[in-house]
């Protein structure tokens, strides 16, 4: 039922919600007051593009010597906010879909970028991908971020 709900609202030009996004320094991916987090910066490198590094540090340890996959998946998600934020939006996750292509061995460096593909009716979408220094892709995503509220808006209000 709540799929057919949103699925009309989109259809009559996005959806809206009254909530506003507001950003603190503890969030566990990217806040440099949060002790547990990654404290990852990421940079905006275009109007519609993203990047960011990190290092596959032993506490986020999968299984054997390899990074839990639950980690890019996090740090993609993260990348798909700033992504929308970046451009003047509020935006929550719709939608999340990775593959992973490789093992990350832990201590490798990586270099994740998110690049907008499409915005339409309130909707962005996004294509993600997260590579070893030598350019090896060891995961893409493709995802999908729900509009909330403009920044702009949100300011003024």
């Amino acid at each position: 039922m709540i799929a057919s709900i949103l699925a009309s609202m989109r259809s009559r030009g996005g959806l809206r919600l009254s909530l506003q996004l507001l950003k603190d320094k503890r969030c566990f991916v990217c806040g440099a007051e949060n002790p547990h987090g990654l404290n990852i910066t990421v940079h905006q490198t275009g109007n519609d593009q993203v990047t960011a590094e990190f290092v596959a540090a032993d506490r986020y340890r999968g299984w054997s010597d390899y990074l839990h996959g639950g980690v890019l998946s996090l740090i993609f998600d993260e990348m798909m906010g700033w992504l929308s934020r970046y451009m003047g939006h509020d935006a929550m996750t719709a939608r999340l879909e990775v593959r992973y292509r490789k093992p990350v061995p832990l201590g490798s460096r990586l270099t994740f970028s998110a690049v907008l593909q499409r915005q339409i009716k309130g909707l962005l979408d996004i294509k993600l991908d997260a590579l070893m220094e030598d350019d090896t892709v060891v995961a893409e995503a493709t995802g999908r971020m729900m509009i909330i509220s403009d920044q702009k808006q949100a300011d003024q209000d």
